[in-house]
């Protein structure tokens, strides 16, 4: 018989163990998997008593029981139903709380009694105030003149509020309207050579003008120091600075006698001259604004300080043109600046006009005029006065104007106004400006319109931008008085005529959408 050793009867006792919990492991698994693969029956539900139903009726019949598989189908299938019936209760709940609401017309007005008188009495203040307002309008027609035959002459001038006031008033409303726009417009494009601004007021181009030519070879003056408290130190520095600097230039004297003499350095290369810029097309040769009234010149002399360069040193802050004024060469009182290259003239648009300061050229090359046809007591004289110191052919005559509309319901509503207008601004508003330069063409020789434009929707028509001229050999032929508005044609009056007959239902319902001709 072999020997019995130990530790052969550990090892055969650890493995006996070891399959003793393999097969129990194995029982375990399969029982997991037999209940996991078990197919359960659900109990069947229980049924519910039907209602009684009147009879005839059908018996319903036994609904079969559902699938565990198809629990979800029948789980989407049935939320419709669902939020139909909380709809159709929603709808149920408001219509009852609807009939609920409802009030007999008697009970409505007792209980808001205050907002129905209210609405009905201001129904009725806004049908009176319409019927009176017709009614004014019909028993008093809108008052029209020919222009230069108003009531009363127009000075350009405000006399409720200073020309500071004035001009000021006016920056937010010409932004509004788009005057500013054509502001730029007529100095920065159509301005050239030799300008003219008639009625140049406060100034209120300056700002689009093009200076180049007019400052060119003007340099500033050296600012001049204001005494302080330790100016006498800066004055003692700068005596020690100019000493220095003389004692080394004189140990440099010394120093280049006891030298030898060097040999002579090669001469510096010659530096290319500067290529000639083309000139601008758009830049002024020479200004000269003319206007009657001194306080609108000093706000144009103030503009002139802050908008044109190295005026600042020829202008004080605070100008008078009464002190600053002197005795011109054609006899007018005025400023000149920038080497008789800027005039300042106070003048009147209805005399003669003065002539270009150069010597060279006699007649101007641009005429500019901005809102001055309204504010003279005879508007084709000036037209006139224009004409005359313009150059023929090439020279133009640039209006920015405002007036008579194209609608008749605005002119009827300018014309209304037209008087508190005038008391307070000094001008005309509703002048034909059309007309006027219409007359101007035929009574001068060789005038003639260019362009005559209703720039901007804002302005309804109103505010017109004028382009002018006269030809050549009209004007060397010319020796005819200047005409005036008094002497006009018979057609302008038979015109003014027919307008100033206008009712008050075609100058404040009716619209008339006949443009202008144009030659």
């Amino acid at each position: 018989m072999p020997p019995v050793y130990l530790h052969a009867l550990t090892t055969r006792a650890v493995i006996r163990e070891s399959r003793r919990a393999q097969d129990a492991l194995q029982r375990i698994r399969r029982g997991c998997r037999r209940y996991a693969t078990s197919k359960r029956t659900p109990p069947p539900p229980k049924q519910q008593k039907a209602a009684p139903k009147p009879l005839p009726f059908k018996p319903a019949q036994p609904k079969a029981t559902p699938n565990p598989s198809s629990k979800s189908n029948t789980t989407t299938r049935s939320s419709p139903p669902s939020s139909s019936s909380s709809s159709s209760s929603e709808s149920a709940s408001s219509s009852r709380g609807y009939e609920d609401k409802k009030q007999p017309i008697s009970e409505l007005v007792k209980s808001r009694w205050f907002p129905l008188f209210g609405a009905g009495a201001a129904a009725m203040c806004v049908g009176l105030f319409s019927v009176s307002l017709l009614k004014y309008w019909k028993t008093h027609p809108a008052e029209h003149w020919t222009p230069g035959q108003e009531p009363e002459v127009p000075t350009g001038r405000p006399s409720i509020q200073s020309p500071r006031e004035f001009d000021q008033h006016l920056d937010k409303s010409e932004w509004r309207y788009g005057i500013t726009k054509l502001r730029r417009r007529i100095a920065s494009e159509m301005a050239r050579g030799h300008v003219l601004e008639v009625a140049v007021g406060t100034g209120r181009n300056f700002d689009y003008y093009d200076w180049s030519l007019v400052t060119e070879g003007l340099e500033p003056t050296e600012e001049k120091e204001k005494p302080g408290w330790f100016s006498w130190l800066s004055k003692e520095e700068k005596g020690a600075e100019k000493e220095k600097k003389e004692d080394n230039k004189e140990k440099g004297e010394g120093k280049r006698e006891t030298e030898k003499p060097k040999v002579a350095e090669p001469s510096p290369k010659p530096q290319p001259k500067p290529r000639p810029q083309p000139p601008k097309e758009h830049a002024i040769l020479s200004f000269t604004g003319v206007d009657i009234s001194p306080p609108m010149l000093d706000l144009a002399l103030t503009r002139i300080r802050q908008v044109v360069p190295y005026m600042a040193d020829q202008v004080p802050k605070k100008p008078s043109f009464a002190n600053l004024a002197s005795k011109t060469d054609s006899g007018e009182e005025g400023i000149s600046l920038a080497n008789n290259r800027i005039r300042i003239l106070k003048a009147d648009a209805q005399a003669p006009l003065p002539p270009p300061p150069s010597p060279t050229a006699q007649k101007y090359d641009t005429i500019i005029q901005t809102f001055g046809l309204c504010s003279v007591r005879d508007p084709v004289l000036l037209l006139s006065n224009m004409a005359s110191v313009v150059k023929p052919e090439t020279g133009r005559i640039i209006l920015l104007e405002h007036g008579r509309s194209w609608w008749e319901l605005v002119n009827g509503l300018l014309d209304r106004s037209a008087r508190e207008h005038f008391e307070r601004f000094g001008c005309w508003w509703n002048r034909d400006i059309e007309l006027v330069v219409r007359a101007a063409e035929r009574a001068v020789p060789g005038l003639e319109v260019l362009r005559l434009e209703r720039p901007g929707w804002a302005t309804v028509g109103t505010h017109m931008l004028i382009e002018m001229r006269v030809r050549g050999h009209a004007a060397a032929t010319s020796t005819t008085p200047a005409p005036t508005a008094e002497t006009g044609s018979s057609e302008d009056k038979k015109d003014s005529a027919q307008k100033s007959t206008t009712g008050w239902w075609s100058s404040v319902l009716s619209i008339n959408n006949n443009k202008p001709k144009d030659d």
